[in-house]
């Protein structure tokens, strides 16, 4: 294989229960019609901006070849690996103890997915543009729609294959804005800088075209991009980013309509997606068992003794994780998203929901922005105990101890860990935030800053000699 071929997966006669009857329409786009002249009208246009979902879902077979989204696979275990959360039940595969190998198929999974999704967002922004029978105002969002889920793929390309902490540095992702052909396919890194300016003006494309509330939770609104910008700001961390982290919090806190979950286990094992503080989600097809099957049936992950010890005083220590069964023993599985029995376990009704987006992010994420500042540490806190007082917990002398911005954003990262288990890749991306020093003391795998951006998969490497490879240790 070349290169990375980038496909727009899209099923129709599955459309309608994985997003909405609404969007079901009629037609089948492949690779090569996407670039071609598929988008006529608005229903081939819902078609395929549905086709830039289900990238962002990571919908594919399982294996029984039954289609699946597989979020959980790119967006839940490897960023809880990476933070050591999360164990693989087989040995090591190198993300646990941080002996990353470029031939490893779960980087090449991460690789394309964000391409994937770049690249079916581009040839729906090129195919769009120029159809006229669209109405404006439905055109307008739809494109904000495709540069929002755009703007997601290069920020996760970015946090995870770039120096994101490094806005002078010269390994950035590469940028794409035209659908990949053979005569494109070869184009070198961007820096950094390109790369966040990139997606700040996808972002602001997106805010400025976006409703308050889209037709589903599964679409993109309005909050959800402005909650992207908040992460891509506070990741960067450049001169006013805090700032402006703490004011777009405030805005999706006060004006949104969004409410948190008073009892946060009642979010994954009651209500789901019919929770208030849902902001975007995952919508699993009605046989999938994916996620299920990874967490609960085959238990090939499984929570590590330096999370249990980060939960022991805990009472989400009851639900998020209990002791299952799997050929190599007894481990502890995740049950966050499942409430049933953990031995012979039963697939329940929530047990295959992801969450991309959720309220929480917005109160842990000015907090911790607060604590970035050195300001006053009073807004800090009161965010962080409201977010305590939702899991459960009671005691916040350890908050009112915090005399210090480092103490202070410790009990932020560390609370991100616990809230945002096997979740969206928070985990991971908060605790890089921390100095450096004290993130080694958490992670004594972590050998080196280099040690915090994975390698380009070799066959990127190979196919491209444009590119190149992130330094290591």
């Amino acid at each position: 294989m070349k290169y990375i071929q980038f496909k727009l997966l899209l099923l129709l006669l599955l459309t309608c229960t994985f997003f909405s009857c609404e969007k079901q329409l009629n037609v089948f786009p492949t690779n090569k019609l996407v670039d071609g002249n598929v988008i006529i009208d608005l229903k081939s246009a819902e078609t395929v901006l549905n086709g830039v979902y289900y990238n962002f879902a990571n919908v594919g077979l399982d294996y029984s070849s039954l289609e699946s989204v597989r979020w959980v696979s790119v967006n839940e275990i490897l960023p809880s690996e990476l933070s050591g959360s999360l164990a693989y039940s087989y040995g090591q595969d190198g993300f646990m103890n941080m002996v990353y190998r470029n031939s490893n198929q779960v980087l090449a999974s991460k690789w394309r997915y964000g391409y994937n999704m770049v690249n079916a967002a581009n040839g729906f922004l090129k195919n769009v543009e120029p159809v006229s029978n669209i109405p404006a105002e439905r055109k307008k969002q739809m494109i904000g729609e495709a540069k929002f889920l755009r703007a997601f793929a290069n920020t996760d390309l970015l946090l995870y294959f770039g120096h994101y902490y490094d806005v002078n540095s010269k390994y950035g992702i590469i940028l794409r804005d035209e659908f990949v052909s053979a005569e494109n396919v070869k184009l070198p890194r961007s820096t950094v800088a390109a790369a966040y300016d990139a997606i700040l003006k996808d972002l602001d494309d997106a805010i400025a075209a976006l409703p308050l509330l889209n037709t589903q939770i599964h679409y993109a609104n309005v909050w959800v991009a402005k909650m992207l910008k908040a992460r891509v700001l506070i990741n960067r961390g450049s001169a006013g980013d805090y700032t402006q982290v703490v004011n777009l919090t405030e805005d999706i806190i006060q004006n949104s309509n969004f409410l948190l979950e008073p009892n946060l286990k009642d979010l994954f094992h009651v209500k789901g997606f019919t929770s208030k503080e849902v902001m975007l989600s995952l919508q699993p097809f009605p046989v999938d068992n994916w996620k299920f099957y990874l967490n609960n049936t085959s238990v090939d992950y499984y929570v590590t003794p330096s999370l249990k010890d980060l939960l022991a005083k805990d009472p989400r220590q009851t639900w998020m994780y209990k002791d299952a069964a799997n050929i190599n023993g007894i481990l502890p599985s995740v049950t966050k998203y499942y409430s049933g029995p953990a031995i012979k376990p039963v697939k329940t009704a929530l047990a295959c929901n992801s969450y991309a987006f959720r309220l929480t992010e917005a109160y842990l994420m000015q907090a911790e922005a607060i604590a970035l500042l050195g300001s006053d540490l009073s807004g800090a806190k009161a965010r962080l105990k409201t977010i305590l007082s939702c899991a459960g917990i009671t005691d916040f002398s350890a908050v009112d101890d915090a005399t210090t911005p480092e103490a202070m954003q410790l009990l932020v990262v560390q609370e991100v860990r616990k809230n945002f288990l096997a979740e969206s890749g928070l985990d991971w991306f908060a605790m890089r935030r921390l100095p450096f020093k004290t993130l080694q003391l958490l992670r004594p795998n972590i050998k080196s800053v280099f040690s915090l951006t994975l390698p380009i998969p070799i066959a990127e490497i190979n196919a491209n000699d444009l590119i190149e490879q992130n330094p290591v240790d």
